[in-house]
C-alpha cells in the first residue's frame, strides 16, 4: 500500500531547492521540456522531430512562439 502524503509534505517537497537548476540571468528555475517540430524527411513527407530543450523566463516567449 502506498504511503500517504499530507498537503504539508507535498508543499515542502515542491518548495525545496534540492536538485533544481536556477538561471543566473532571470533567477528562475530552468526546466526541461520536450519540443515536437515538423521536419521534412527524405521521402518528401513530414515527420516529427523530438528534442529536449531547457526553458526559463529568459527564453520562454521565444520558444513558445516558435522563434527558436
Amino acid at each position: 500500500m502506498p504511503k500517504g502524503r499530507s498537503f504539508a509534505a507535498k508543499l515542502a517537497h515542491e518548495t525545496s531547492m534540492e536538485g533544481k537548476i536556477i538561471c543566473p540571468k532571470c533567477n528562475s528555475e530552468i526546466k526541461k521540456i520536450k519540443l515536437i517540430r515538423a521536419r521534412k524527411s527524405k521521402a518528401d513527407s513530414w515527420a516529427p522531430k523530438y528534442e529536449m530543450v531547457s526553458i526559463c523566463k529568459c527564453n520562454e516567449n521565444d520558444i513558445m512562439s516558435g522563434k527558436i
